[in-house]
């Protein structure tokens, strides 16, 4: 899980597949194929892996795959995936027992979608935490830490530099986000 703590990631969201092209020629270390299918999966990680970068997918958003303990070891086998998101503890803890890095994303909502995150996160054995949308995962970001303490990212509305900025000032590693003008401050 190389340099999550040591740098600031700007991780493309490839929404549409022919973003992927421009998306590769980045200086990112990571993509996160966000629209993709059993269909094309494999071709899009190979190409990502030819153009270095590590991919994450999530599960559950996957089409065509079945997040059971079988589908979850197709992402690693068969098609090469170096990370998964998923949103409930139990499946993160799965992929994570099947050699998978994971990443646990925590969508909130309210704060009874908070209290359910607490909880989930407790009983998690991810490598990273994903927190969205952008302005309530700014505002909870040390509230989860003190759950527990990864690397954490921040997704959902990141779409201006001011965001991205206050993200990076809050203490998260990165964020990942399907504008394209945050793209162009890739930064390593």
């Amino acid at each position: 899980m190389n340099n999550w703590r040591d740098s600031f990631h700007i991780i493309p969201s490839i929404r549409r597949v022919r973003d992927l092209s421009y998306a590769l020629t980045l200086n990112t270390d990571y993509i996160l194929l966000s629209e993709t299918h059993i269909g094309n999966l494999k071709t899009m990680v190979g190409m990502c892996h030819k153009a270095n970068k590590k991919v994450i997918v999530n599960m559950e958003l996957v089409g065509g795959l079945n997040t059971d303990k079988v589908g979850i070891k197709l992402l690693n086998q068969l098609f090469n995936v170096d990370i998964v998101i998923g949103s409930g503890s139990s499946k993160v803890n799965m992929a994570k027992s099947l050699g998978l890095t994971t990443i646990h994303r925590v969508t909130l909502m309210d704060s009874k979608s908070l209290d359910t995150a607490i909880k989930s996160i407790g009983e998690s054995k991810t490598d990273l935490i994903e927190l969205r949308p952008g302005i309530y995962g700014i505002k909870y970001i040390n509230t989860i830490k003190q759950i527990l303490d990864v690397p954490m990212i921040l997704g959902g509305f990141v779409d201006n530099e001011e965001i991205l900025n206050t993200a990076r000032e809050a203490g998260f590693s990165g964020v990942a986000t399907s504008s394209k003008d945050l793209w162009k401050l890739t930064t390593k």
